[in-house]
């Protein structure tokens, strides 16, 4: 298990790169994030916002990314 702040990071998943905004807990070996795609987007009144959402990611796949 590690501590380490994977704010920022950009991971990719199912074809899509997410940038990780936030992280919570870590579990056998992974860790909850919270995530803001950089490839797709929704309009709004005010312009894109990207898609977002919380996953579990492997926290091996954290500590590779950049």
């Amino acid at each position: 298990m590690t501590n380490a702040n994977f704010n920022g990071k950009k991971i990719e998943l199912d074809g899509d790169v997410w940038t990780v905004v936030a992280t919570g807990t870590q579990v056998a070996g992974n860790t909850y994030c919270h995530l803001a795609s950089t490839t797709r987007f929704r309009a709004q009144k005010n312009g894109a916002t990207p898609i977002q959402m919380g996953d579990w990611i492997d926290t091996a796949l954290l500590e590779a990314a950049q």
